[in-house]
């Protein structure tokens, strides 16, 4: 039998008892030190990117490593207003190359990885033979699945359940009023103001159409509430719609809560702007709208515009497009409409579930003996050079 540990920052302790419900055993770690030693009573290391000096020092003990890519960092990080606190271009390129080399470490370390969709995978195998992860002594016959597998993130296995209709209880609306809910927090890459101005002239035009955002301040007191957010309610302000169809949540809303900030609505929308970003993320949010039963309003460009369209999960619309986004809302508004998505949800959402999308993954680990090849743990790989 399989002993699972979660390594937890010493940072993030106040987490821990939470975490502990689970079937698994929770550990905290001060310092790299404690992490590597940690990682050596283990066989498996399953993580997003690390410093590149633990995976170096991990791989050492003879642990293999698992790296879960499905943020595709780089493409968020360039077009991001700020790069690690900074805004000046010279600071930010410097903590971007410090990303560039966390991943070429990882990539060379590594002996497998998981993404989310196949435009993550041509990415990722694109970036591995740039940085020498790949070459032709360690390809060692296998094909691009057995180097990087799917595993997307997924949506819990158990149905929500509200307690509450948190946002119309707490910002008055009735039952006549079409909700719309932005489930998740307003980055650098997303596009809050069409949403809204979109809202605006929909009210204008006599329309009950209220759009509500929660998520606003992310809890990581270094990440806070970006600079969009602010934009965003000052464009709501300048309106006329800001709490009057127009609402923020302020803060963040817990997990185990969000239910009650979703079934009340009544479809869901996340809009961005054409970016490096929009090319190859995969918006975790759009899972909680799967679970919710809401349809989708969404701007084009990213793999889930392409999925929502294809499965006919709800209305795509072009990026930074008002008209469009009124049309699609108003699409929506119709109860046939509605019902039609709801029944194609329906269809995919256990697809979707965690048990569902961690198969692969699950697979690879019960067999790690056989399936896994380690990479090239060496202080050649740590200091990035080919």
């Amino acid at each position: 039998m399989s002993t699972v540990t979660l390594a937890v920052s010493a940072g993030d302790v106040a987490s821990v008892p939470f975490l502990s419900t689970g079937p698994f055993t929770v550990r905290t770690y001060g310092d790299g030190d404690e992490l590597v030693g940690m990682m050596g009573e283990h066989d498996v290391v399953y993580s997003q990117t690390l410093d590149p000096d633990v995976i170096t020092r991990g791989a050492a003990t003879g642990v293999r490593f698992i790296f879960d890519l499905y943020n595709a960092l780089p493409a968020e990080a360039i077009g991001a207003e700020n790069i690690g606190g900074f805004t000046d271009a010279r600071q930010k390129d410097r903590v971007f190359d410090d990303v560039l080399h966390q991943f070429r470490v990882a990539l060379r370390i590594g002996a497998y990885f998981v993404t989310s969709n196949d435009r993550q995978r041509d990415f990722w195998i694109g970036y591995a033979l740039a940085s020498g992860a790949l070459r032709p002594s360690t390809l060692r016959g296998r094909e691009v699945a057995d180097i990087i597998g799917l595993a997307p993130f997924g949506m819990q296995d158990d149905d929500p359940v509200a307690e509450r209709s948190a946002l119309r209880e707490d910002f008055g609306l009735q039952d006549k009023d079409f909700l719309l809910v932005w489930a998740g927090g307003i980055w650098d890459w997303f596009d809050a103001e069409t949403p809204i101005r979109a809202v605006a002239e929909l009210r204008g035009e006599g329309h009950p159409v209220c759009l509500a955002f929660y998520g606003t301040t992310h809890p990581n007191e270094l990440i806070g509430a970006p600079p969009s957010v602010e934009r965003a309610k000052s464009l709501a302000q300048r309106l006329g719609v800001l709490d009057e169809g127009v609402y923020f949540v302020d803060g963040w809303v817990p997990a185990d809560d969000r239910a009650d900030y979703l079934l009340g609505a009544d479809a869901a929308v996340s809009a961005h702007r054409p970016s490096f970003e929009t090319r190859y993320a995969f918006r975790t949010r759009i899972l909680d709208h799967f679970w919710a039963h809401l349809p989708s309003i969404v701007t084009e460009g990213d793999w889930f515009a392409e999925y929502i369209r294809d499965e006919d999960l709800g209305v795509v619309v072009a990026c930074e497009d008002v008209a469009a986004m009124k049309a699609g809302i108003i699409e929506l508004t119709h109860r046939r409409v509605r019902r039609r998505v709801g029944r194609h949800i329906d269809a995919v959402r256990d697809a979707w579930r965690w048990s569902e999308t961690t198969r692969p993954l699950r697979m690879v680990v019960e067999n790690w003996d056989v399936l896994l090849v380690p990479g090239e743990a060496t202080a050649e790989a740590a200091d990035g050079t080919p």
